[in-house]
């Protein structure tokens, strides 16, 4: 294979990673993580809040998601920084949106800045960055009926 078509690869699996990270947030699965996040991978929300480790990792998404009846992820543009062997840098922006059991909606949007490895079990988060650049709270509307959910992990 050539240097571009490898390169290109890689590329397109770690955008997986990427989004892979949005489908376990959202369906709240917290051992598809484990397909996401090195073992001693760093979390970032800024302002000091830093998280290390898996299980450190596992405890906050289930905490975070837990709080909500919904949340929706969206992952737009990918921009590589750095491509290098087995480390690659991203810029991810990013859409999240979020309902709690109250009815709000809370939108928020940002981006991710991450640091991605190689492994054996292919490329995986060893730092996320998040960064935001506004937030918004809003009433929710009811779902109407002709639409049903996705699956969740129950909280508890």
């Amino acid at each position: 294979m050539t240097d571009e078509l490898t390169e290109l690869l890689h590329r397109a699996r770690i955008q997986d990673t990427i989004h892979t990270y949005s489908k376990a947030i959202d369906r709240r699965d917290l051992d598809l993580l484990d397909e996401v996040f090195t073992d001693d991978a760093v979390f970032d929300y800024g302002n000091g809040a830093r998280h290390s480790g898996r299980d450190a990792l596992r405890a906050l998404v289930d905490a975070a998601t837990g709080r909500y009846v919904a949340t929706n992820h969206h992952c737009s543009t990918t921009i590589f920084e750095r491509l290098d062997g087995d480390e690659a840098e991203t810029l991810t922006y990013v859409y999240a949106f979020h309902e709690t059991p109250a009815g709000e909606h809370m939108h928020l949007w940002g981006c991710y800045e991450d640091v991605l490895k190689r492994t054996e079990r292919g490329w995986r988060i060893a730092e996320r960055r998040v960064r935001v650049a506004g937030c918004k709270t809003t009433p929710a509307d009811e779902l109407p009926e002709r639409f049903e959910r996705y699956a969740r992990t129950p909280v508890g």
